[in-house]
């Protein structure tokens, strides 16, 4: 009966009315399965009792020769048994003989229905997960997602490095007060474009995620690379970033968007902690900020 518990259905086996009511009473099934034996049952008699009862007034019933092939079949062939089995196929039985509710089509309709059903949810929960995962406006891995991957990438990198990125846009807030929030958001959607690609040029096919981070800064992990090469990660995304050429008037240090980053890398293990990892690349981009912006920092030595 492992099928029928496949495809969501709730049913009772009874080989008489009084027996089907009683087990209704108990499991509210979906189907109501009815071995048929003409030399013993009247069938009318049986659908009668069924249909007069309350709790199995609207019930479907389906009538069967037997039962014992269903333990063994699979979803894709439930259909082929159940019609085999159904004595409305049998030439000794007349199909005005046996009253139903359900037929064979309706039961392959509905096993049908279940399986589009069932890939049609699944590809929606694929897509809530990956909707959950991205930041709405650069389409980047979000915070969250950010903090899952490093997590993760913590255990996978015992004893080898692991590297992070912070890129900052600098004077982002003039930018927003010069040209506008709708300016800004494109602007920013241009940034995390270029970040991407400048890390997929030089890491694939290495693993790595590029987040957005929160505001205007961004984030980038790098495992198995030591420091010397994820400072040159950093360096191909600032270069990257400054090949847009998108005005920025009102910077004090360049007449077009700028970025500064700090990068900090570690060994995970039993002497290293995930949390100084992010605050070693958090001091160096502010270094990068307070020492003029439009630079690369990197945090110092290996944690």
């Amino acid at each position: 009966m492992n099928l029928l518990n496949q495809l969501n259905l709730s049913f009772v086996i009874a080989p008489h009315p009084e027996s089907a009511i009683f087990h209704a009473e108990y499991t509210n099934p979906d189907i109501i399965l009815i071995p048929f034996d003409p030399n013993q049952s009247n069938p009318q008699e049986t659908h009668h009792k069924l249909k007069q009862a309350k709790i199995t007034q609207d019930i479907p019933v389906l009538w069967m020769n037997n039962y014992s092939e269903l333990k063994t079949q699979t979803p894709q062939a439930l259909a082929t048994t159940l019609e085999a089995l159904n004595p409305f196929v049998n030439r000794n039985t007349s199909l005005n003989t046996l009253p139903t509710d359900m037929t064979i089509n309706s039961l392959k309709k509905q096993v049908q229905l279940q399986q589009e059903l069932l890939i049609k949810l699944q590809a929606e929960n694929q897509q809530l997960k990956r909707l959950a995962s991205l930041d709405d406006l650069t389409q980047l891995a979000n915070r969250r997602e950010f903090y899952n991957c490093l997590q993760e990438q913590w255990q996978s990198c015992q004893e080898d490095h692991l590297s992070m990125l912070l890129c900052d846009v600098d004077f982002f807030k003039l930018y927003n007060d010069t040209y506008g929030h709708l300016a800004g958001d494109y602007c920013l959607q241009q940034i995390a474009n270029a970040i991407e690609t400048a890390v997929k040029r030089v890491r694939e096919p290495e693993p790595y995620l590029v987040a957005r981070y929160g505001g205007e800064e961004f984030a980038v992990i790098l495992p198995h690379l030591d420091l010397e090469n994820a400072r040159k990660v950093a360096e191909e995304i600032q270069l990257q970033i400054r090949s847009l050429k998108i005005p920025h008037r009102s910077s004090p240090i360049r007449s077009n968007i700028t970025s500064s980053l700090g990068v900090a890398c570690c060994v995970p293990g039993e002497k290293s902690y995930l949390q100084e990892l992010i605050s070693a690349a958090d001091q160096a981009m502010y270094k990068a900020k307070s020492e003029g912006r439009d630079q690369v920092k990197v945090a110092q030595g290996i944690l």
